[in-house]
């Protein structure tokens, strides 16, 4: 991409203050001057002295030059330069400036673009579409005899001149060329696809939800939108699946697409709709897609509705206060989507050895399998638990009449632990039972008391209150039943060896 430094030796702070007003992107002045102008402009500020001035006599020179740049010196290339050379330097390095002494030529130097070059193409007319209104710029190429420059954006600028950025392939470009401008058609036919649907949504919209709906933004690509609405709640399932089946039916039955320029008077008597809050000159663009859809626009769009192909509906929802979007697909996307999820269909009707129309009561009998196996499962496990707990009976520790029972068995969740608890409560009228696991990082303590504990003064409360700062937590609970937890996994066998001093004093 082209840029202009202004060189200023001898200093003058008036010409640099006009340079920099004039919008230059960068300054060359005296390196005694450059922490001044730094303060003036956020563009590059050079010193002279950094900066070498070579002359393009010779073969030799251009090469001089060019390993200095590699070297990542700064280089201008002195008045007399031609334009072969530069054109050599710049298809190896985008560093290059050509010091240019009046306006013919800055102008030549400023129209040179090489191969492998970023630059702006400026036409007097073109077919490329600029981004605006949503939608997305065209794609192509732009040539001259040999040479190639690939546009990948367009943009319109404010003195309405159409800049196509992109890169040099092949050949070169000068400023006066003329040129062939070619847009990529399937790109273009995709985008139309999109904006066409577009149109299609907003009545849909209007149709299924009311005329409250406003648009709020729109984002237009190949076979692809984006569209922000106004709403105030939530859509249904149901609501949407009415909003998709309007758009299709609108595509099925193949409406013209009608596109007329009319003074914007006669366009509104003629019931178009304005995009809300937007300004229009005294001249407008309406698009009128039969009694379905009537709106100014400046976009591209098909020439009938039958040619968006199919419109799927991929996601929506909320983006602010009052305003949802729906992103959808069009065209070859859908026709993608729907190969690949036919395809993954049929493998997953292959791994569970049925078609495809029997997938969905296959997978139900799988479900239904699946629940009494994890129904079984369960009540394995709690008997298994049970038959824990009996051990824990058979091997408790007598403490002054009652029984303790203190143990870990990691990987159980608080729920399995309460089960097991009960258990011992229940079937054991002195137990004092003190469970601890770890599952995820974390630590569950379980206490639990026979009605005899509980009589004779221990609570499981009081122990859970005791224990569980060990393991860095809290807990409490009832007397016959408490639960608390903690983070440090290291202190659990110190947690559970407290409470055999803990009883101890409890009961004198």
């Amino acid at each position: 991409m082209s840029r202009i430094y202004f060189r200023c030796v001898p200093f003058d702070k008036g010409q640099v203050t006009l340079a920099l007003e004039s919008g230059v992107d960068g300054v060359i002045v005296p390196r005694a001057r450059v922490e001044q102008v730094a303060g003036l402009s956020r563009c590059p500020v050079w010193a002279d002295e950094d900066v070498a001035v070579a002359a393009l006599t010779a073969k030799a020179d251009e090469e001089a030059v060019l390993a200095r740049l590699k070297n990542g010196e700064r280089v201008a290339l002195a008045r007399g330069w031609e334009v072969i050379p530069v054109e050599n330097l710049l298809a190896q390095s985008d560093a290059v400036l050509a010091e240019a002494g009046n306006l013919d030529e800055a102008r030549l130097a400023a129209g040179i673009l090489e191969r492998g070059v970023d630059g702006i193409v400026v036409l007097d007319k073109t077919p490329f579409y600029a981004e605006m209104g949503g939608q997305v710029a065209d794609h192509g190429v732009i040539t001259c005899g040999g040479a190639k420059f690939e546009v990948n954006n367009v943009q319109k600028n404010k003195g309405g001149k159409f800049m196509h950025t992109g890169k040099v392939i092949h050949g070169s470009f000068q400023l006066g060329d003329t040129v062939t401008a070619s847009i990529d058609v399937e790109r273009r036919m995709a985008i139309r696809r999109g904006h066409t649907a577009t149109h299609l949504l907003d009545a849909a919209l209007k149709a299924v939800l009311g005329d409250h709906v406003h648009q709020a933004g729109s984002l237009v690509e190949p076979d692809r939108l984006r569209f922000d609405f106004t709403h105030f709640e939530s859509i249904t399932p149901e609501q949407l699946l009415a909003v998709d089946t309007f758009v299709n039916d609108a595509i099925l039955r193949g409406i013209p697409v009608v596109t007329e320029v009319l003074p914007i008077e006669e366009a509104k008597k003629k019931g178009a709709v304005a995009m809300f809050g937007e300004k229009y000159g005294d001249v407008v663009r309406v698009v009128e897609m039969g009694e379905v859809s009537m709106e100014f626009c400046g976009g591209t769009h098909l020439d009938n509705t039958a040619k968006v192909g199919l419109f799927r509906i991929k996601s929506e929802g909320s983006v602010a206060s009052g305003v949802r979007r729906i992103e959808a697909i069009t065209g070859k996307q859908t026709l993608e989507e729907l190969r690949s999820g036919q395809e993954r269909l049929i493998r997953a009707a292959q791994l569970l050895k049925t078609t495809s129309n029997e997938l969905e009561s296959r997978i139900g009998g799988m479900l239904s399998e699946m629940k009494e196996i994890k129904s079984q499962l369960e009540k394995f496990k709690e008997q298994a638990s049970l038959g824990e707990a009996r051990t824990f009976l058979t091997s408790a520790k007598e403490v002054k009449g009652l029984k303790l029972v203190t143990a870990q068995r990691d990987g159980m969740d608080a729920n399995a632990l309460r089960k097991l608890g009960d258990f011992l409560r229940d079937k054991e009228p002195k137990i004092v039972g003190v469970l601890a696991s770890v599952k995820d990082g974390k630590v569950t303590l379980l206490a639990v008391c026979g009605k005899e504990a509980v009589a004779s003064g221990i609570k499981a409360g009081d122990i859970i209150k005791a224990i569980a700062p060990i393991c860095g937590g809290k807990g409490g609970g009832k007397p016959d039943s408490a639960m608390g937890g903690g983070t440090e996994v290291s202190k659990v066998d110190d947690a559970l060896a407290a409470v055999d001093d803990l009883i101890l004093s409890k009961l004198g």
